[in-house]
């Protein structure tokens, strides 16, 4: 018997709601409105349909695809039968595919049509893992329409009972990958516990509501999108879901859907902003923009002016968090956001913070690494040595630093991975350095992030040539083509510094904080 809250695993979402607000809208896309009811039941019938392919609890399912209906079911059915979802990047190309593909073993790879290519090039580089393919809907299709693969997958069965199967909400439900500072991509580990827990405090923290309408155009294999939207549905409100994010498309949304809650970074806001029709647009059901993100540039205080923040017309929240925790860790709250602007807040109900530097616990205003306790990951996938050293001692080392001033609000102030925040997305510097080790005109390189005005940060390689004769110009778009041939187009160098070399220490470590001190740092704005 079950005592305490029944809200344990992230199924229980939809299914209270759907007995609870059975007529509740849940979700729209794609013009379709569908309720907790039928949302639930639709979300029932693909878990089933997962079982019926042999879908066991543990097992992996992959989608390399953009946002669907059909996606965010199959995030809720992996979640019902005990499986775990993997979400794979589709700006990747087929090598980093195929190495996640080989991490996880998926019984199970959905993928979007325009991915039907790489999905199968991934396949083919990927070892010991020959999973099914089955290809999604297109954004929009006839769900009436019952020829296609996915309608086929889900016509095994028209059974919309929830699934009896017995789950540990210590299980993990997803498996979200991230490029790591080793230049090799980590798949973060995510519980059912861990992300129930960090639903029910975000709602308290941002103050959902039931009639709240919640616009979600984030990528599926980034927590902006999953983590989020689950503030708003574990309360019963409603999402309105698109395949990604257009700031036209976006904009006019707010006024089609009367949206009242987003969740924004500085490059999708200032994007929105620069609209001619921004001034014009009806953004008055708007009540609440959260976002999270470093702003050297100032965007969301322009945006907080342009949206009437100062004037209490809308509410604003700064957060802060990642992958590998709840993922929001502290959260700066509207009451006191414009008296502590700039500052990421304090931690959430549920989570324990520490600022450490070299084990030992810093003062008011000392910088020290975020050491993070309470809704986390449960590790690495197959990485136990980098799992044992990122949860040492039962803490989430962040590799973020902050200091907290006397009343505990803390300010992220530099950063101790290796990594840059280019446009909301974490671009790993190594794994930028290793593809461009093999350029065959690079003697040496450094990646560094540099300030920028909507980016945060612009991704920076400073190279050294092998021909010092070399045309610098040719050097440069060469470079930046190379990277983006073989890595997610956000990895992609927007500058290129070449330099006769690079500042090194006594064992020839690259000296990366002189290259910063030399061509600037956005902390030290």
């Amino acid at each position: 018997m079950v005592t305490g809250s029944a809200l344990r695993l992230v199924g229980d979402i939809l299914r209270i709601n759907a007995r609870t607000l059975p007529g509740q809208p849940a979700l729209t896309h794609a013009g379709h409105t569908l309720t907790y009811a039928e949302l639930n039941a639709h979300v029932n019938r693909v878990a089933h349909a997962l079982v019926a392919s042999g879908v066991q609890p543990s097992d992996r399912v992959a989608v390399l695809a953009k946002n669907s209906l059909a996606y965010f079911a199959l995030y809720f059915a992996t979640a019902k039968i005990g499986a775990m979802l993997v979400p794979l990047n589709y700006w990747n190309r087929a090598a980093q595919h195929a190495a996640v593909l080989t991490d996880v073993t998926p019984r199970l790879l959905f993928n979007d049509p325009e991915y039907a290519q790489i999905a199968s090039e991934a396949l083919a580089l990927a070892d010991e893992t020959d999973p099914q393919l089955i290809e999604l809907d297109p954004w929009g299709a006839d769900p009436a329409e019952d020829d296609s693969p996915w309608q086929r997958f889900v016509g095994q069965t028209q059974d919309t009972t929830d699934p009896d199967v017995s789950i540990d909400p210590a299980e993990g439900h997803m498996i979200l990958y991230t490029s790591g500072t080793t230049g090799q991509a980590k798949g973060a580990v995510l519980s059912h516990e861990r992300t129930v827990s960090d639903a029910i405090s975000m709602a308290a923290v941002l103050g959902v509501r039931q009639s709240d309408i919640y616009g979600n155009w984030f990528t599926p294999f980034h927590v902006g999108n999953w983590d989020h939207q689950k503030f708003f549905l574990v309360m019963g409100a409603h999402v309105v879901l698109y395949p990604q994010f257009d700031a036209a498309v976006a904009l006019k949304a707010i006024e089609r859907h009367r949206i009242t809650a987003l969740l924004t970074v500085p490059v999708m806001i200032q994007q929105m902003m620069d609209l001619p029709r921004f001034a014009e647009t009806d953004l008055a059901s708007l009540r609440l923009v959260y976002f999270g993100a470093y702003d050297p540039s100032g965007i969301m205080d322009r945006a907080a002016a342009a949206l009437g923040a100062h004037e209490n017309r809308i509410q604003m929240v700064h957060c802060y968090g990642l992958t590998e925790g709840g993922c929001i860790v502290a959260a700066c709250p509207a009451d006191r956001v414009l008296e502590k602007w700039g500052t990421i807040g304090r931690p959430i109900p549920g989570v324990e913070v520490r600022l450490v530097d070299d084990g030992r616990a810093v003062g008011i205003g000392e910088p020290g690494e975020i050491l993070v306790r309470g809704p986390i990951m449960n590790g690495y996938w197959n990485r136990p040595e980098e799992t044992r050293a990122t949860l040492a001692d039962g803490w989430l080392h962040t590799g973020d630093v902050a200091v907290a001033d006397a009343e505990g609000f803390l300010r992220i102030v530099d950063r101790k991975k290796d990594m840059i925040r280019s446009g909301g997305q974490n671009v790993y510097s190594k794994e930028i350095e290793d593809c461009l080790a093999n350029h065959p005109a690079i003697a040496e390189a450094a990646v560094i992030g540099l300030p920028d005005p909507v980016y945060e940060e612009a991704v920076t390689a400073v190279v050294v040539a092998r021909d010092s004769d070399v045309d610098h110009d040719t050097l440069r778009t060469d470079v930046m083509t190379y990277v983006r041939e073989r890595l997610a187009g956000y990895n992609t160098p927007r500058q290129v510094i070449i330099v006769d070399a690079l500042p090194k220490n006594t064992l020839g470590k690259i000296l990366k904080p002189e290259l910063r001190a030399t061509y600037g740092s956005m902390f030290d704005r």
